[in-house]
């Protein structure tokens, strides 16, 4: 092939784009980095016992670990991809591939020797970003891959909004970008590891930066949440988007709808810092919320099972010639012959699961869809979230039986509340105290005071109204005396801080069996929403 000189000078905006991902994954690193540091600072004294300290340790080196693999992964894949690239690249400008980096030159614009690599032209003229996006949303096997990070994304961004928002974690816009510039599970689990250095929310501090965006966007008042139709309007949008981006592969306007769908993932991180308070509802109690934050994570759960159902069934029956073939197939030598052998001999599903040897970008997406789905059911395991809570979150016709599965274990909490409304001393009473104490009825303290002795002799029944003995958990709630009509305000019911506690040495595996059955039944985006939604309502 005859070499072809470049005609046009090249832009450097490109590169000026790549090597600002470069620097802005350095930064996000040490941004991340400062915001656990913080968080590990504020912990308060309760939190900072030997036994809480060494299980917070190990949890935090497990998901830190999970992260850096994939963080590895991801940069890997990467590299692989942008070898690629250049190298077809190249190969239709025939142009010589030096043999090593390190033996060659960089940034040249104009072909000299075999030594030199052409970066400024390369990526002038190949829109590496969109390229990658493109190869995998163009086939119904790729897209059943990347349409699950999608979703998986709008799923652990709500996370994001809420128990982020919730517990005042900094710098949650640097786990999103995160998500997108370098992988969903490597931002995914050091997200995890914020939450486990905090279990209850940090001190907003008094810097010029604090003081600039409280005046730019003032700050609602705690527990404060969005209205519905703030999360769902996004949402809406954001599903249509995926839904049309694989048809919009081979068009001008594939680049537009890509852009789309990742600047609409990050709607519920932003949205309700910027809107005005009026647009949400201030609770008397953060359980108040619980109902529309449940309804959010459904419409997640649902829509995402459509999704990946509708990806499933169009991958499954994607039976046309050539389907592993792509731009970039010219430099990855697959043996026809074998190739075809076992196309005609394997099954539909793993047809399906092979698409991830087409191309390093859709083994990037395939890696990152797994240990994804496996960090999610490790938290699941490690939070023991309750079975109820991860099935109410997978459609409104679940909420009965999620209801039902832990409505008993509480029954007797329901029951004592109303009691404690008007005994109460003070916002703060605890309820471990009624909770972990033995009841007993009042006929069984009367019996035992009006029947026999222990040595067998009758007790005389003395004239009169039988005297009543009062149990433990009733002295409790006995009136104190200048606290007898106290209530609290709603002003002291909703600056009642919420805490959380570091989960037991016993991890719970049926709630990880369920997430990734849930998983692999409707795809990462359906598995995420329950399990985060049990999160945000199961304290």
């Amino acid at each position: 092939m005859a070499p072809v000189v470049f005609e046009l000078t090249p832009s450097y905006i490109p590169v000026a784009l790549s090597t600002l991902h470069v620097f802005s994954v350095t930064g996000i690193l040490y941004i991340i980095g400062l915001g656990l540091y913080r968080s590990h600072v504020e912990l308060g004294p309760a939190q900072d016992t030997r036994h809480r300290s060494s299980q917070r340790q190990k949890l935090a080196t497990a998901f830190g670990s999970l992260a850096a693999l994939g963080f590895s992964l991801a940069a890997t894949s990467a590299l692989s991809y942008l070898t690629l690239s250049y190298k077809v690249w190249a190969f239709e400008r025939g142009i010589e591939v030096p043999d090593s980096v390190f033996k060659s030159s960089l940034l040249s614009s104009t072909p000299a020797n075999g030594s030199t690599l052409y970066l400024t032209q390369w990526l002038s003229d190949t829109p590496i970003y969109f390229d990658a996006l493109e190869i995998l949303a163009e086939k119904a096997r790729r897209s059943w891959w990347g349409q699950q990070l999608d979703l998986g994304i709008v799923s652990w961004t709500t996370l994001l909004a809420v128990e982020g928002r919730r517990r005042k974690i900094p710098f949650l816009w640097a786990y999103a970008l995160g998500a997108h510039l370098v992988s969903l599970s490597f931002a995914q689990s050091l997200f995890y590891v914020s939450l486990l250095l905090t279990p209850s929310p940090i001190p907003l501090q008094d810097t010029r930066l604090a003081k600039f965006l409280n005046r730019a966007s003032p700050p609602k008042p705690q527990n404060w949440t969005p209205k519905l139709s703030v999360f769902l309007v996004p949402l809406a949008l954001n599903y249509a988007a995926i839904f049309s981006l694989p048809s919009a592969t081979g068009t001008t306007w594939f680049p537009a709808a890509a852009t789309i769908v990742k600047l609409l993932s990050f709607a519920p991180l932003v949205l309700p810092a910027i809107i005005p308070e009026s647009w949400g509802t201030t609770h008397s109690h953060i359980h108040d919320s619980y109902r529309d934050i449940s309804k959010v994570f459904q419409v997640m759960s649902v829509m995402s099972a459509l999704l990946h159902a509708k990806a499933s069934v169009t991958g499954l029956l994607y039976n046309l010639p050539d389907a592993y073939k792509h731009r970039h197939s010219i430099k990855i030598l697959f043996d026809t012959e074998k190739r075809s052998a076992w196309d005609r001999s394997a099954t539909a599903f793993e047809k399906v699961l092979g698409a991830v040897t087409d191309h390093p970008v859709v083994a990037a997406a395939g890696k990152d869809v797994l240990l994804s789905a496996l960090s999610l059911g490790l938290w699941a395991a490690v939070r023991a979230m309750d079975a109820g809570d991860i099935v109410k979150s997978v459609a409104p016709s679940c909420e009965a039986f999620g209801s039902s599965s832990s409505g008993k274990a509480s029954a007797d909490i329901h029951e004592i509340e109303p009691r404690l409304k008007e005994k109460a001393p003070g916002p703060s009473f605890e309820l471990s105290r009624l909770r972990d104490q033995p009841t007993q009825s009042s006929a069984s303290s009367i019996s035992s005071s009006n029947g026999p002795s222990d040595d067998g002799a009758p007790t005389p029944r003395k004239r009169g109204r039988p005297r009543k003995i009062k149990t433990e958990s009733e002295a409790d709630l006995e009136e104190i005396p200048g606290d007898s009509t106290y209530e609290p305000t709603p002003e002291e019911r909703s600056s009642i801080v919420e805490g959380d506690i570091v989960p037991g040495d016993e991890f719970d595996w049926e709630s990880a069996a369920l997430a990734w059955g849930l998983t692999a039944l409707g795809g990462l985006g359906a598995g995420s929403a329950a399990v985060f939604g049990a999160e945000c309502v199961s304290r």
